[in-house]
């Protein structure tokens, strides 16, 4: 239960373009897939998504920014022609796919926002991130894991049954070192460590290119850092 739990944690989210004719039907093309099964990503599950981010960011990690990780599925590594934006219905805000392949997620008020996709039909996957300044991909603050770890959450609970949901919240969530975030990184990795000052615990690696990210350990705070080393 508690393996099927961390990787609920780690979404990747497809969309599955097609031709939209409006934001209604744009919406329903998007799914949030993890190790387990897929969950829709709907205005709810988003607005679910951007409130945990909210409520959560200013403790464990105030800088921080929300970020999607964007790539193609299905063997075409092109992002030419595709086009995501923000929309509540009425306004919709574009999002610019940077060369990283990432877009952020504005501050925006209101909690009636959804992605959407705009672009060409192109069968999409997406990572949610939660990055501050000074870090990347292979040097993360724990904090930052933690608040990615309850917009995950968000995200999947809307789905859960009330059994899944009584057990994650019985165990800790989050603030539970028996939750962790199975991220596949796509490279093959040297070794992963959690390090604070003097002190520092090995992260275990998964299928060489995949490894299960802390979000609580013991004895380490929000400034702890997850150091990754790739071959």
């Amino acid at each position: 239960m508690f393996e099927i739990l961390s990787l609920v944690l780690a979404p990747v989210l497809p969309i599955e373009a097609g031709n939209q004719q409006n934001d209604r039907n744009a919406e329903n093309d998007i799914v949030v897939t993890a190790s387990s099964r897929d969950y829709p990503l709907n205005g709810k599950q988003f607005e679910a998504a951007l409130k945990a981010f909210r409520k959560h960011r200013p403790f464990f990690a105030p800088q921080s920014r929300l970020w999607f990780e964007v790539s193609a599925r299905q063997g075409d590594p092109s992002l030419a022609g595709v086009s995501l934006a923000l929309s509540d219905g009425h306004t919709r805000i574009p999002l610019t796919i940077g060369e990283d392949h990432r877009i952020a997620i504005p501050e925006v008020a209101g909690n009636s926002w959804h992605l959407v996709h705009v672009g060409r039909p192109k069968a999409l996957r997406i990572r949610p991130w939660v990055l501050s300044p000074n870090t990347s991909g292979s040097d993360l603050r724990l904090g930052d894991l933690q608040v990615q770890c309850r917009v995950g959450w968000a995200i999947a609970r809307q789905s859960e049954s009330i059994f899944v949901t009584g057990m994650f919240d019985v165990i800790g969530g989050c603030a539970s070192s028996k939750i962790g975030l199975y991220q596949e990184l796509g490279r093959p990795i040297a070794s992963a460590i959690l390090i604070e000052g003097s002190k520092q615990a090995a992260i275990p690696v998964w299928h060489d290119t995949a490894m299960r990210m802390p979000t609580y350990i013991k004895g380490y705070t929000v400034e702890a850092r997850v150091r990754i080393v790739y071959r």
